[in-house]
């Protein structure tokens, strides 16, 4: 979710009980420890399907900050959730993760037919459609048949999901909060 950043509430504060520039490592451990703690938290929340969001959430370092976030273009759309979901999700987040939720907001990256043969292979994956053999616990029909069923549940998803949304699967906002009290305990704790 590049190019949008937040704030922690309270480090100006936490931040001002000392000169920074005399502190700057042990400042610097803190933002590092805060990084690897809000990566490693979102990828244990991430949802997972094939990994690639839990793969692409990353930490980067950078002088009296790090960066935290997920590179694949639909990290936002779990993060926030869509439609009337997001709507009702979103109002209830700080002023801040709104603001990144609604630079997030719109636009698609393919047609609604690449869209459909995406959740084919998610509902091929899953094994939602299809008539199944109790004594060999397979499914049956030929490849033809099975695509075909396929298809047509994932045309159905797909359209409820243009009608009405994806439900949020928060996994960044939640790794954030539970690590930022532990960031600005740590800074409140270095001894001038």
């Amino acid at each position: 979710m590049g190019g949008s950043f937040i704030k922690v509430e309270g480090l100006d504060k936490a931040l001002a009980r000392f000169d920074v520039k005399r502190y700057e490592p042990q400042v610097q451990q803190c933002f590092d420890r805060f990084g690897l703690s809000v990566e490693l938290k979102a990828k244990q929340l991430a949802p997972v399907d094939e990994g690639h969001l839990k793969g692409s959430i990353f930490q980067q370092p950078g002088r009296l900050s790090s960066t935290v976030g997920a590179s694949v273009n639909y990290a936002a759309y779990l993060e926030f959730g869509t439609r009337q979901y997001a709507a009702a999700y979103v109002g209830g987040l700080p002023a801040q993760w709104q603001e990144l939720a609604q630079s997030k907001k719109g636009g698609t990256s393919g047609t609604f037919e690449q869209f459909v043969l995406r959740l084919t292979a998610w509902v091929h994956r899953k094994g939602i459609t299809g008539m199944f053999s109790v004594k060999t616990r397979k499914r049956t029909g030929g490849k033809d048949v099975q695509s075909k069923q396929d298809m047509q549940v994932a045309y159905l998803i797909a359209r409820k999901i243009l009608k009405n949304g994806i439900k949020p699967q928060p996994f960044l906002y939640p790794a954030f909060n539970i690590s930022k009290e532990k960031l600005l305990k740590e800074l409140n704790a270095i001894k001038l």
